[in-house]
């Protein structure tokens, strides 16, 4: 089973990715894109946010979902440091036995899972003398805006602020020192898009195809997989329910309105069109209705549509992202992959 979903999202003064400091300002972070346009194609900069940032929100949210349902976390996962078993230091820490030889790798890779979730659903990377990598189960871009909309409905603005202190004195000497700072952070506005996919089948299954197995760790691995997956959905729904990535949510809490989302699970990859046109779910209906008649499986889909959007029947229309979540939640029940 596959999940993949986009949305279009309204969100208005944010600073949730910034990328450095020149002098006072704190500069978000732009990234150029492509515009069709009626003359041919134009490069523009537009505010982003990056996937990395993303992945440490869905992740960082996973560690909070896996602890509730007594679910293994690592020690630097626990701590929301996902440096993710890469050196020799860590695997001491996390009282995990390198690999001896490449016959010992699937050995290493289901240890590692069993220590910690985060390394199954988001993959790893060890770099020791036998390397081993996972690849990550999910799969985000950077959060962008609109296509169609990016000329009209996007940009970034610098927002002066001064720091003051009161009780000290302001002229010359340490006072002046501690006292008045001005400095500026960019904030962006703009309909973005995001797309994010999920391996739910991938999720509690190793994938060294090689080397000796543990039958009884493999066991205790495939006994979890429906709680893991379980964690992995509830993980999703909560990331975009609350957008709960990226930084400055103390000061520039980002006022946020989902528009129009589009979500399908499938028994084969599918990833849906990006939210880049209001057309996106329609486009996504027509794709995934094609791909079926060329390879077979099965594809479900749900959105929700706060805007004018071509709404195809074959697609399910609830109010909220929340209630997708719940429904695919129980679908997988139905069939046996989530507890």
């Amino acid at each position: 089973m596959f999940l993949s979903t986009s949305l279009r999202l309204l969100v208005n003064i944010e600073s949730l990715n910034a990328v450095e400091s020149v002098g006072n300002v704190s500069r978000h972070r732009t990234v150029p894109i492509v515009v069709p346009g009626p003359d041919g194609y134009s490069i523009k900069y537009v505010p982003a946010v990056s996937g990395e940032s993303i992945a440490h929100g869905y992740q960082s949210e996973l560690v909070d979902i896996a602890q509730r349902m007594g679910l293994p976390v690592g020690v630097y996962s626990s701590r929301k440091e996902f440096i993710k078993f890469s050196e020799d230091n860590y695997l001491n820490d996390e009282g995990i036995s390198p690999p001896e030889d490449y016959d010992d790798v699937r050995r290493f890779e289901v240890d590692v899972l069993l220590k910690d979730i985060v390394a199954d659903v988001g993959g790893f990377m060890y770099t020791g003398d036998i390397p081993v990598k996972r690849t990550s189960r999910f799969q985000v871009g950077y959060m962008l805006p609109a296509l169609e909309d990016v000329t009209k409905a996007a940009a970034v603005e610098a927002q002066f602020h001064v720091r003051f202190l009161f009780s000290r004195q302001q002229k010359g000497g340490e006072g002046a020192a501690l006292g008045q700072i001005p400095y500026n952070i960019e904030a962006a506005s703009a309909l973005y898009t995001l797309t994010f996919n999920l391996d739910i089948a991938g999720i509690a299954v190793p994938s060294t195809t090689f080397g000796k197995k543990s039958e009884v760790s493999e066991k205790q691995l495939a006994a979890q997989a429906p709680k893991r997956r379980l964690a992995a959905l509830k993980a999703l729904g909560s990331l975009l329910s609350n957008l709960s990535f990226g930084a400055k949510h103390s000061r520039y809490l980002p006022n946020s309105e989902l528009m129009s989302c589009v979500l399908t699970v499938s028994s084969i990859p599918f990833t849906v069109s990006p939210g880049n046109n209001r057309n996106y779910i329609a486009q996504t209906s027509r794709r995934m209705k094609q791909l079926s008649s060329i390879v077979g499986g099965e594809v479900k889909a749900w959105a929700v549509a706060r805007e004018e959007l071509e709404k195809p029947s074959d697609v399910t229309y609830l109010e909220t992202v929340e209630e997708i979540i719940g429904s695919v939640i129980d679908v997988l029940r139905g069939k046996g992959m989530a507890e």
